[in-house]
């Protein structure tokens, strides 16, 4: 069985890469300074997560 520190550290990459994505497809519709502000929020609330999975 895989060791679910591991699956949890590789699940925090895919969604910040994810989130990049979303960020930058925001940002060339919307501009710079909102895609900045999606790319935040939607990080702070994976960590947010990510303490309450954690914790």
């Amino acid at each position: 069985m895989a060791n679910t520190q591991y699956l949890f550290w590789v699940m925090v990459g895919a969604l910040t890469l994810l989130f990049i994505v979303v960020s930058a497809f925001v940002g060339l519709s919307r501009g710079s300074k909102q895609g900045f502000i999606t790319f935040a929020v939607l990080f702070v609330v994976m960590l947010a997560g990510a303490l309450y999975v954690r914790l």
